[in-house]
């Protein structure tokens, strides 16, 4: 430390002395500095300041070291053990809405929102004298001509390039046909009517009542109460040379009604449940309705009317479980509309594919795919209860000619 070298700048920032202090002038005021051990006073209280600074950061890490061991060293490692995990509980918001839903099988739901408007579309809407039409989602209205001659498909008939289904129905309905031309040998079905507008609803509607003289019509739907209007609905007749003749069902064409809910679709207008629809016996007009509904439907003879009505006894905790016609499981529950606002929270599975259908009456259909198969005795067990419901109605109702709908084919 003696031989360290000390540097001061001049006055002048260009010149700089080493090694040398600069010269000043004696004066009464001015003294030299005080050595001590041969250094200058100030140097030594510099290093003593150093010291003590270095001796109070060695103390200060020995005070983190030893809190921390203090904290983290009585600290024991956490290990799982085998406790049952506590079931989930759902919690309600400020408002009483559900945020999450665990139903008693333990399968946990999650809430969305579903416009109300919804719940006038859908594959399963319910149409009839006592629930209007409102027009949803038109944008899926489909040309048959266009779509026959899009895919070369010749095994069927359409009425005019005007004649149109929605899109799903469509498909559905040339699948059928195509299987039912492969099966028989016919190709001699004809697509008279599909798509209707309220408009050409009632131009049907007034002409019905100038042909009877009557203030009501009983073969054809009041407008805006159609199912044709829902794009939903077809009706079907022979085309055979070059001539329209009637179609009853029978026959070779018996495998359409044995079959139809293969592809999602219902007679919609059975001659034993007029009293239920109020529109007499249409053995040429079908509703799509989807997968695995028809199946349900068609096995337990149910027309839409009582399927939606029973569809409301099923919730997302107690669905109704639904064996299709080829063995894949099926759940379905319904929710009704929250009046009380413009959306309704609506509990689906997260984990597994579904489809929700508004009713047109009061709330929204759930349909949940499973992804399961049923077994062959759960298939046999379905089947015998579907007998039996059979059973059980066909000894309810007595079936009379009288009741019988005329030859004479009526547009709904």
């Amino acid at each position: 430390m003696g031989d360290d070298k000390m540097v001061y700048e001049s006055k002048n920032p260009e010149e700089t002395t080493q090694n040398t202090r600069p010269r000043r002038k004696k004066t009464q005021d001015s003294h030299s500095v005080p050595k001590y051990d041969g250094k200058p006073a100030y140097e030594k209280k510099n290093r003593t300041r150093r010291v003590i600074e270095g001796i109070t950061s060695v103390v200060l890490i020995a005070v983190f070291v030893g809190v921390g061991y203090w904290i983290f060293g009585d600290m024991t490692e956490i290990v799982q053990d085998d406790a049952e995990v506590p079931e989930y509980v759902a919690e309600t918001d400020a408002n009483g809405e559900i945020v999450e839903n665990t139903s008693a099988e333990g399968t946990v739901f999650e809430n969305i929102a579903i416009d109300n408007a919804q719940m006038y579309a859908g594959d399963l809407i319910l149409v009839n004298n006592e629930y209007a039409y409102t027009e949803m989602d038109m944008e899926e209205i489909t040309s048959i001509y266009e779509y026959k001659e899009a895919n070369d498909i010749s095994y069927y008939y359409v009425s005019g390039s005007d004649t149109s289904l929605r899109s799903i129905v469509l498909e559905a309905m040339t699948e059928m046909l195509s299987d039912f031309y492969v099966v028989t040998g016919h190709a001699d079905i004809i697509i008279l009517s599909g798509y209707r507008s309220t408009e050409a609803q009632q131009e049907f509607y007034d002409a019905d009542l100038e042909a009877t003289g009557s203030d009501t019509s009983d073969l054809v739907a009041l407008p805006g109460h159609s199912e044709h209007e829902t794009g939903y609905s077809f009706d079907v007749s022979l085309y055979i040379d070059g001539a329209v003749t009637d179609y009853d069902g029978t026959g070779d064409y018996e495998w359409i009604d044995e079959n139809c809910d293969h592809y999602g679709l219902i007679l919609r207008y059975p001659s034993d449940k007029s009293d239920i629809t109020e529109i007499q016996s249409e053995e040429w007009h079908y509703r799509y309705v989807g997968q695995p509904h028809a199946t349900y439907m068609t096995e337990n003879n149910l027309c839409l009317e009582e399927y939606i009505t029973l569809l409301k006894d099923y919730t997302s905790d107690n669905p109704l479980e639904i064996v299709n016609w080829d063995g894949e499981i099926y759940q379905a529950y319904y929710i009704a509309a929250d009046t009380t606002s413009d959306s309704t929270y609506v509990l689906v599975p997260p984990d597994l594919d579904y489809t929700i259908s508004g009713n047109n009456v009061d709330g929204f259909i759930i349909t949940v795919d499973t992804g399961e198969i049923a077994s062959h005795s759960e298939t046999t067990t379905t089947e015998s209860d579907s007998d039996s419901t059979n059973s059980d109605s066909d000894e309810e109702t007595t079936e009379t000619d009288d009741e019988t709908a005329e030859d004479d084919e009526q547009t709904e």
